[in-house]
């Protein structure tokens, strides 16, 4: 055993030696050979670049120039984001439009990092495998095949012609007043159909495997689901009242589901939903949104700007539970996170709170199932806990009140 310790210590410093620092990626750049490369922080892509046959391990942002013409073949890219740093630091985001060919290539993420793709322009794509990654298409035209990823969005005016897609979301925004009708889509298992998507895109899919379908609403948009296997739907309220989100098979051809419920509030976007299967909502609340939500199921919950929301009775997976701003949330006989589901669901990969800003979150009598940070000014109350955090880091000037105390890792202000 120890003579394979010795050798194999030499290995590992002897790979990170391998390890070449990316030269510039401008017009004309070419590498085409076997070899590691490593680019710490940000990467700037501009003119026609060709890259073939490498590994690459990138730990920072990637800016792709408008115009630029970039070709990634049989390169295994590793990303990484620096400790502690927000999801999707070490993501893709095109400056303008731009030409990106990919082909018999991978993507693994390391630790907690989430790629995210901001793509614009022209994509061609044959065989990329990814594990924990997204593409957001935006005035995209793009040829796909044999592409497996966590999210592809597609809207504002994409057209996309895809083969073979393995896929945990399919996503599409809407504009902000759109009426729009989707139906006929299965929970993960094939299927081909051509879809109009919302913020007027266009999506030709054969052989298409999807787990959920993921709508984001915005405005004042109305949109009619029917036979949809599995869907997680996503507003961006800024209004006022009360909101009940439904959960599992809801609404039949003679008598739809209606959301919001008429006169509940003044919510001026609508749901009609006829056999579907709604898994949990997404809210985005922002502005002057004052709400209470009772009996729901959320993924995700963001609030900023001067928004009030009260959640009760609910479950709150907190995948992205965030408030900023002079946000306000009070919580109550609820369940807030779902780390105990993370083994089970791909599309859970984190189970966080996370408070920033004046923000203000209240808790009472919650059942917690993920931990807490309370950073700048903000202000975290844990009453009667069911569960307590699984921690609690406060940097800052944050301060935290719990009854009873509650053990905090980080030093701040506590009562």
């Amino acid at each position: 055993m120890k003579y394979a310790l010795f050798l194999f210590i030499p290995l590992v410093a002897s790979f990170a030696i391998a390890q070449k620092s990316l030269p510039p990626l401008e017009d004309g750049a070419v590498i085409d050979e076997k070899a590691a490369y490593i680019q710490n922080g940000p990467l700037h892509i501009a003119g026609h670049v060709r890259i073939h046959g490498i590994t690459l391990d990138i730990r920072g942002p990637i800016t792709v120039a408008s115009g630029a013409d970039l070709e990634l073949s049989d390169v295994n890219l590793q990303v990484s984001d620096p400790p502690g740093s927000p999801n999707g630091t070490s993501s893709l985001r095109c400056e303008g439009p731009a030409r990106i060919r990919i082909r018999h290539s991978t993507m693994t993420e390391v630790g907690s990092a989430h790629p995210i793709w901001l793509l614009r322009g022209d994509l061609s794509v044959d065989d990329f495998q990814t594990v924990n990654s997204e593409f957001h298409l935006d005035r995209v035209r793009a040829d796909l095949a044999n592409l497996k990823i966590f999210e592809l969005e597609i809207s504002h005016s994409s057209h996309v012609v895809a083969r073979n897609l393995h896929l945990v979301f399919l996503s599409t925004h809407t504009d902000e007043n759109e009426r729009l009708t989707f139906a006929d889509i299965p929970a993960d298992r094939p299927f081909s159909r051509k879809l109009r998507m919302g913020s007027q895109a266009e999506a030709d899919l054969t052989d298409t495997t999807a787990q959920i379908f993921l709508l984001y609403v915005h405005g004042s948009s109305d949109v009619t689901l029917e036979r949809i296997g599995r869907t997680q739907l996503s507003i961006a309220p800024t209004c006022h009242g009360t909101l009940t989100l439904p959960h599992g098979l809801k609404g039949s051809a003679s008598k739809p589901v209606i959301v919001p419920t008429r006169g509940a509030s003044d919510c001026p976007f609508r749901f009609h939903l006829s056999d579907v299967n709604v898994d949990t909502w997404d809210v985005y609340a922002g502005k002057g949104a004052n709400l209470t939500i009772t009996h729901s199921v959320i993924d995700e919950l963001t609030a900023d700007g001067q928004a009030k929301i009260i959640v009760r009775d609910s479950e709150i997976y907190a995948d992205w539970l965030s408030l900023s701003g002079d946000a306000q949330l009070h919580v109550a006989r609820s369940t807030v996170g779902a780390q105990r589901l993370a083994g089970q669901r791909p599309d859970l990969a984190t189970s966080e709170v996370r408070l920033t800003g004046s923000s203000h979150a209240s808790f009472d009598h919650v059942q917690f199932d993920c931990g807490i940070i309370a950073a700048g000014n903000s202000q975290l109350s844990i009453r009667n806990p069911l569960t307590p955090p699984r921690y609690i880091r406060g940097v800052d000037q944050a301060r935290v009140i719990t009854e009873p105390k509650i053990a905090v890792e980080d030093p701040v202000k506590e009562h």
